[in-house]
């Protein structure tokens, strides 16, 4: 197991799970064992459980709760955990992703399908893993596009390129992401500007921070409520989990 890195030194998170068994495609490139390293090459039958969750808001229909969950086996208890933003009476959901991940392009259509019937009081938020160099670019492109109202149309655009069509490479240079996004319809004005903001150092850091305290390993990493970090077998086995963990959450809050 990796330990959490200090922040001053490139981390290799986004790079250990793509190591890891999986049904997931190989990355474009393999990107040396570094989260810098794109710069540097140019590159996881209860039946209280079940009557639980019907009376609870519907999940995703194809993704059941996972009963009986073993710490150590299905989630690790995150010491003194915080989540990335203030619950507000919310469960929060946090996946820690990079684009160049393999296994986040394979998670990518799952979590699309379980975000569309998620309730009102679950809240998911994708924390693209920053870390120097190359890494920060493609961490940019995600938060700019979210900034610019262009996920839509950056998000799936970007995986496909990295993944499926192979337009794009892990170590693509900021000019050659841009002039392909621009192809697919993109305001790359509006994106180049938001990459280059003040406010942007700050999201890359808060990003790294909360991988870091997390204690992040690779990507991609599903986090509930800034406590539980999901392991699980598949991504399949990994959405049961965190279905679980909102359950438990929800109920927790309910009896305070």
């Amino acid at each position: 197991m990796k330990h959490v890195l200090p922040l001053t030194l490139p981390l290799v998170l986004a790079l250990a799970a793509c190591n890891k068994t999986s049904e997931a495609p190989a990355p474009a490139a393999t990107p040396a064992a570094s989260a810098a390293a794109p710069a540097q090459t140019e590159s996881s039958d209860n039946h209280s459980a079940a009557a639980e969750a019907a009376a609870t808001p519907s999940m995703a229909a194809e993704t059941s709760l996972k009963p009986n969950l073993v710490e150590g086996v299905d989630y690790v208890l995150i010491p003194n955990g915080q989540p990335l933003q203030p619950l507000d009476g919310k469960v929060e959901v946090v996946e820690v992703f990079a684009y160049w991940c393999g296994h986040c392009a394979a998670l990518e259509p799952l979590l699309q399908a379980w975000k569309a019937k998620l309730p009102a009081d679950v809240r998911f938020t994708p924390v693209a893993l920053a870390g120097g160099g190359a890494a920060d670019v493609w961490a940019r492109i995600y938060y700019a596009a979210e900034t610019t109202q262009q996920l839509g149309k950056v998000h799936g655009a970007v995986f496909d390129a990295l993944h499926g069509s192979r337009r794009l490479t892990p170590n693509a240079s900021q000019e050659q992401i841009l002039d392909y996004l621009g192809k697919q319809g993109v305001d790359t004005q509006a994106l180049s500007s938001a990459m280059s903001s003040f406010a942007m150092g700050s999201r890359l850091s808060q990003g790294l921070q909360f991988a870091n305290r997390s204690g992040v390993e690779g990507t991609p990493t599903l986090i509930v409520n800034g406590k539980y970090r999901v392991l699980g077998r598949s991504h399949e086995d990994q959405l049961q989990v965190v279905n679980t963990l909102i359950a438990q959450e929800r109920k927790a809050a309910a009896a305070q």
